[in-house]
């Protein structure tokens, strides 16, 4: 993902706390269930607190679409702002996303769909998702040209070693009913948390080439090699970046004390920082969140340190 937006300011926002599955290999430990959750109020007040175009994106622990009800139409709401956005989500629901006026649907500069097979298939929510993937895959090409859609649309599937037993029928699942119908690939993601034996690395070798044609690449995360050329960066969290939990609070960065804490959405508070800060921590999937948004500095003079800043 590598976003070039004119956006002044941007949101990493965890808006619901709830998720319909409950994957094995899920980062979010334990997988939330019916806790709070951002509704329009809440995430309008952070629109209005700062009044300047802003991008959102909507990722971190609950589902979106799992984080409110239809009737409410949060995300048509949001996109009727001064905004663009972008969305990681299951798939499960979609709600309102089939209404959305093309207007709307090219605020979405990013779309991360996830295909969840192994419990898909065990919450009997397979056909269902089967069903919205095809709709938000033909309505994001419908207001993408080829060049665009590269960038701005993706369907994962992740390979936890504790799956892989399901790994070759998901992929003959999606090329059946999802690739041949859409010409969609999709991207192989290995799973952050596990470790991969060396009969893993070959059946995944296997897996990709057999289905070359419908894989894009096999990824695995490390937000860290972005920076590894930098001995450090000029970063705008809590000044023009910040994350923001389901349950309101505010955070410039969650790594830096001083940043920790810049208010709460749900109380209308709201304490911005001033001016970018010089970190050598670069690491996190904020930090990767706010380079691929292009909103981190890479200073162009290798020998000046963070010292010659303060």
């Amino acid at each position: 993902m590598d976003i070039q937006t004119d956006c002044e300011v941007a949101f990493f926002v965890s808006s619901s706390g709830h998720c319909s599955l409950d994957c094995a290999y899920c980062i979010v430990n334990p997988i939330v269930k019916h806790q709070p959750t951002l509704n329009f109020g809440d995430i309008e007040f952070l629109l209005d607190s700062t009044g300047k175009k802003a991008f959102l994106a909507f990722s971190g622990k609950g589902d979106f679409f799992a984080g409110y009800k239809k009737n409410e139409r949060l995300l048509e709401k949001i996109l009727e702002r001064n905004v663009e956005a972008a969305f990681d989500i299951n798939g499960v629901m979609i709600h309102e996303f089939p209404d959305l006026p093309p207007a709307a649907l090219r605020k979405i500069r990013y779309l991360n769909l996830a295909m969840h097979f192994v419990q898909l298939t065990q919450k009997k929510a397979l056909e269902e998702w089967e069903k919205n993937a095809l709709l938000l895959i033909c309505r994001m090409q419908s207001v993408n040209s080829a060049a665009e859609l590269e960038k701005s649309l993706q369907v994962n599937f992740i390979l936890s070693p504790g799956e892989s037993a399901h790994w070759e029928p998901a992929l003959i699942y999606y090329e059946e009913r999802i690739f041949r119908k859409t010409g969609q690939k999709m991207v192989l993601i290995k799973d952050i948390l596990a470790n991969f034996s060396e009969d893993d690395g070959s059946r995944i070798s296997r897996l990709n080439e057999r289905f070359s044609h419908m894989v894009k690449y096999v990824k695995e995360e490390d937000f860290a090699a972005r920076f590894a050329l930098h001995e450090f960066v000029l970063c705008p969290a809590g000044s023009s970046y910040f994350r923001v939990w389901n349950d309101g609070a505010i955070q410039g960065c969650p790594y830096v004390s001083e940043l920790s804490d810049c208010g709460n959405a749900k109380n209308r508070t709201f304490r911005p920082t001033k001016g970018l800060h010089p970190c050598r921590e670069a690491k996190y999937c904020d930090c990767y969140a706010i380079a691929v948004i292009g909103k981190m500095v890479f200073p162009d003079q290798p020998r000046l340190s963070v010292g010659d800043l303060t």
